[in-house]
């Protein structure tokens, strides 16, 4: 029994350093590159396209450059910052990595600034978008979670504030996601 747990002990904290010498060595501008490329050739088979201009290489991460998402919207970002999280993927099973933007809008029939952000997101049989922030015109402030089979929302709880001349087409919007008006503030809910 005290050997098994001897040799437990030694593979944990061999693949610990494994996964430390991996993070901490890692190209990450060809990471991101990698990353790029196979989250352009996913939303291209869901009829959405993704273009950027460039990728570089951070410590601990990388930075993608001139963002631009379309598809039922349309949005832009002047740079996206994404960072794995070594330690919370490991315990969690699942990727996790902290993003943050600056430099957003959305178009929705018309243009709308979001500003800067950020989020925690978390890969698994579901996506899970949480800690959200932004602080645009058009701002979210909560969670969602987005089924990765259809790419609808699954779970989600998120304050939107947005321009004044926009909330007349959220009503309209309640066509398409799951939004909902209390007291003047709007909210995308779903339980």
């Amino acid at each position: 029994m005290k050997r098994t747990l001897i040799t437990i002990t030694k593979t944990i904290i061999f693949m610990a350093g494994l996964f430390s010498a991996l993070y901490i060595f890692m190209p990450w501008r060809e990471a991101g590159n990698f990353a790029m490329s196979t989250a352009h050739n996913i939303l291209q088979r869901r009829g959405m396209r993704l273009n950027y201009s460039d990728v570089s290489g951070e410590d601990g991460g990388f930075t993608v450059h001139n963002v631009k998402l379309s598809g039922m919207a349309n949005i832009s970002l002047s740079s996206v910052t994404i960072k794995p999280e070594l330690m919370t993927s490991i315990l969690s099973l699942a990727p996790v990595c902290r993003i943050t933007f600056t430099g957003g809008n959305v178009r929705l029939g018309q243009t709308m600034n979001f500003g800067d952000g950020r989020l925690l997101l978390t890969a698994g049989r579901e996506i899970l978008l949480e800690d959200m922030k932004t602080n645009g015109e058009f701002s979210l402030d909560g969670y969602i979670t987005i089924d990765t089979s259809t790419l609808r929302i699954g779970h989600a709880d998120a304050k939107l504030t947005v321009p004044e001349e926009f909330s007349q087409n959220m009503n309209m919007m309640k066509n398409f996601l799951p939004i909902i008006e209390e007291g003047g503030t709007w909210y995308l809910r779903r339980k």
